[in-house]
């Protein structure tokens, strides 16, 4: 048996050291010339995906009288002004949305070019990852960690063939005691890499997050920023909370939902968006289908309109040169 523990030993290491090492450079391969947060959307996509975002637009225009949102989740038009694209967007999709339904509006203004390119201009700037930019690295370790938890029960069979066969010979250490240090930390480091890989919000975003948050400490922020920050659950007009909280549970029934593991602050106001980019979960397969640089097969840090860092062109992070810090004009 101990050729096979040494087998087992280098396998289980190497994987490891390899998974290790690709996916800590995998996160430190982001482009870092402009980590920080420039508005409250940004602090809320980084906080809680685009649902965060959708429900601090819907929490700041009911607050201040522009829409009105009422039982059962029917939201209302009152006075269509909107100061920046992701209100626009508000009042764009509840003129499609049928008898203006909470959720459904919800979920449109999430899946909106306008929502979805917070992430893809947070991506160009290192602050996140797309959803399917390390997808192998997960599935790496999550084979791994398959693997050696499949290889518990293996090592204690093998370990009775090993006494079966022996007769009266000595026969040392049983193998599943040998064994069982690789595979528990295979095991371990598999699934631990597996969920960083998954990570939406990269180091950098959550340093930035955390800076914003202490800038807002001591001040009274606005809605959005109040929404970004803490989550619908803080509202203090409980039934404000309480219509965007059962919004957010009906939705959570689409055909697929944010890890939410995958953003800085889970919860329910993070769950349940279909098919674009930014809100799928990091397994699935879903593009962005907006028309905002989720296609071909790979995500683009920066979409059709969503510029690099300091680009005055449009430049994405995912260029061949490996940098989008700055373009022919800027840095």
């Amino acid at each position: 048996m101990v050729p096979l523990t040494l087998a087992l030993y280098l396998a289980v290491g190497l994987s490891s050291t390899l998974l290790v090492v690709k996916v800590s450079a995998a996160l430190r391969g982001a482009s870092h010339c402009d980590a920080r947060i420039h508005a409250p959307y940004e602090a809320a996509f980084l906080a809680g995906g685009p649902a965060r975002v959708a429900d601090a637009a819907l929490a700041a225009l009911h607050t201040d009288g522009r829409v009105v949102i009422g039982g059962p989740g029917v939201v209302t038009a009152v006075r269509q002004v909107a100061h920046d694209p992701v209100e626009r967007q508000v009042f764009s999709s509840l003129a499609a949305a049928p008898g203006g339904a909470l959720p459904v509006l919800r979920q449109d203004v999430m899946r909106s070019p306008a929502v979805q390119e917070i992430g893809h201009a947070l991506a160009a700037r290192g602050l996140m990852t797309p959803p399917r930019q390390h997808r192998g690295h997960s599935a790496w370790g999550v084979t791994q960690g398959v693997l050696c938890l499949i290889g518990l029960p293996l090592s204690f069979f093998a370990t009775v063939v090993q006494f079966m066969g022996s007769g009266h010979k000595p026969v040392g250490l049983p193998f599943f005691l040998t064994a069982l240090p690789a595979l528990v930390t295979g095991m371990v480091i598999g699934f631990n890499q597996a969920n960083r890989a998954g990570r939406r919000v990269s180091p950098e975003g959550r340093r930035a997050l955390r800076a914003y948050s202490a800038a807002h400490a001591h001040a009274a922020p606005g809605v959005v920023a109040f929404v970004a920050l803490r989550g619908v659950r803080a509202l203090p007009d409980s039934q404000l909370r309480a219509q965007l909280t059962g919004a957010a549970r009906l939705g959570s029934g689409s055909r697929s939902t944010v890890s939410h593991t995958a953003y800085a602050d889970g919860g329910p106001d993070s769950a349940a968006c279909s098919e674009p980019l930014w809100c799928a979960s990091p397994g699935s397969g879903s593009g962005c289908g907006a028309g905002s640089g989720g296609s071909g097969g790979g995500s683009s840090c920066g979409g059709s309109s969503g510029s690099g860092c300091g680009s005055s062109s449009g430049s994405s992070c995912g260029s061949s040169s490996g940098s989008s810090c700055g373009s022919s004009s800027s840095s």
